[in-house]
């Protein structure tokens, strides 16, 4: 398990008052719909390859501060780091990171769970249980400056492919239905939609309401490209 430590990207007080303005942010009512996009592993497709030579490997403490530097970050890149950081330090494990070739920088990090993490995964809420034989990977984040260099789509089907080691045999990952460049990145990472996901949250996200919707087999969506 990688723990936050003595890693400090952002000072504790400039994490509380970043995670307070994206309380905020939220209003009294927001809602939002996120595609669930599913990778059977036993379907063969044509890995994509990064602008970069890159190679993926279990996240270490040692990357995190290389990952998420906020320096000359704006109030977005801040509420993404924050976000990041308070997921490690919720006890996240089976973090993975593409590693750029040509200087051994983490370039990439993305978290990959089982049905190990139930437990993790349900209080995180937001996701559906997973089932047997299903992995889930979520929490992707490329720094400023490795991003437009199609490196999440090449690290992302990397990265799905060590679900084999927990026994899964799908992937399931979610994504903003308004995300389109993330979204595009999945399809290239082999990922496909399967279900919807509906969240309401009021009071600035103190009550959060979510459900999910499988989508039918002739669903137009599901050949969705986006």
């Amino acid at each position: 398990m990688t723990h936050v430590g003595t890693i400090e990207p952002l000072s504790r007080p400039a994490r509380i008052r970043t995670q307070v303005i994206g309380r905020l942010n939220l209003g009294l009512y927001t809602e939002f719909t996120r595609f669930g996009l599913r990778r059977d592993l036993d379907q063969p497709f044509e890995k994509p390859s990064a602008k970069i030579p890159i190679s993926v490997r279990p996240l270490q403490e040692s990357d995190l501060a290389a990952l998420f530097s906020s320096d000359g970050a704006d109030l977005k890149e801040r509420l993404d780091i924050a976000h990041r950081l308070a997921f490690v330090a919720r006890g996240a494990r089976g973090g993975f990171v593409a590693i750029d070739s040509r200087n051994h920088a983490p370039c990439y990090v993305q978290w990959l769970f089982g049905t190990r993490d139930s437990g993790f995964i349900r209080a995180l809420g937001g996701f559906p249980p997973l089932e047997a034989g299903e992995a889930l990977v979520e929490n992707a984040y490329t720094p400023p400056n490795y991003r437009g260099l199609g490196i999440m789509p090449a690290a992302m089907a990397l990265i799905a492919e060590h679900a084999r080691d927990l026994g899964a045999r799908s992937v399931l990952t979610f994504v903003d239905h308004d995300n389109i460049a993330s979204l595009k990145g999945c399809q290239r990472a082999g990922f496909r939609p399967d279900l919807l996901h509906y969240r309401r949250r009021y009071a600035f996200g103190v009550v959060t309401r979510d459900w999910f919707e499988k989508l039918a087999p002739d669903d137009p969506r599901r050949g969705a490209k986006f």
